[in-house]
């Protein structure tokens, strides 16, 4: 990766690119965001963009918002896979890479809401966890991919040359998990988990949380793509 500009793509309303945000900034690059709900999307990486982050969305795959827009981002994804720009998607971001790119998503039972961990294939580049969960999606892997991560509410995470999608949200602080259950206590409700004992949780666990957050976007970094091969 040599240019180092980041594109990140989110909504207004959860625009805040955390611990992942936090480590690329570590490392010398430059966050330009792109909003999926104000801004007219990239129909191609522009220049000087190194990299490209889908955040996470209270929007779905499967029952979209705005079409337009998702059929805009997942030009972007593809735009990205042509150019070789390493792409890195986050729980809805990664949903919309599986759909740009041959896979499907669709609404699970449950809900998948707290610190989650996942069984990893590669824990260099995906750490076992915690990971923060805040969805109700399932997705399934565009036909190319090598799933490296899954746990019982199917694939956490999935690779592609140049691409590390993660169902899971890497980026996410205590913080903006509290704004979360409040914005969304049904989907608590949902999946039987009380709020008070989630955000006390991600409080406890914020230390481990941001090491494996910061481990996973150094991995993405240093391997730029050449180390994701769609092997099975």
């Amino acid at each position: 990766m040599t240019s180092t500009d980041v594109l990140v793509v989110a909504n207004s309303t959860d625009a805040d690119p955390g611990y992942v945000g936090e480590r690329f900034e570590d490392r010398g690059h430059v966050l330009r965001t792109v909003l999926r709900d104000r801004d007219q999307m990239p129909a191609d990486v522009p220049a000087g963009v190194g990299a490209v982050v889908l955040l996470g969305s209270e929007w779905s795959v499967h029952a979209p918002v705005r079409p337009d827009a998702l059929e805009a981002e997942c030009e972007l994804v593809r735009s990205a896979g042509r150019r070789g720009v390493p792409l890195l998607g986050l729980c809805y971001g990664a949903q919309v890479v599986a759909h740009a790119l041959g896979g499907s998503v669709s609404r699970a039972t449950t809900p998948e809401i707290g610190l989650v961990y996942v069984a990893s294939s590669d824990e260099q580049l995906v750490p076992p966890g915690p990971w923060p969960a805040f969805h109700v999606d399932v997705l399934q892997p565009p036909p190319a991919a090598r799933v490296v991560a899954h746990n019982g509410c199917g694939t956490q995470a999935f690779v592609l040359p140049g691409v590390l999608a993660v169902q899971f949200h890497p980026e996410v602080r205590p913080e903006v998990l509290a704004d979360w259950a409040r914005r969304f206590p049904g989907l608590l409700e949902q999946a039987r988990v009380n709020h008070d004992d989630l955000i006390a949780q991600a409080r406890d666990r914020e230390p481990q949380a941001r090491l494996a957050a910061h481990t996973l976007v150094d991995a993405f970094l240093d391997r730029g793509g050449a180390g994701w091969p769609a092997r099975r």
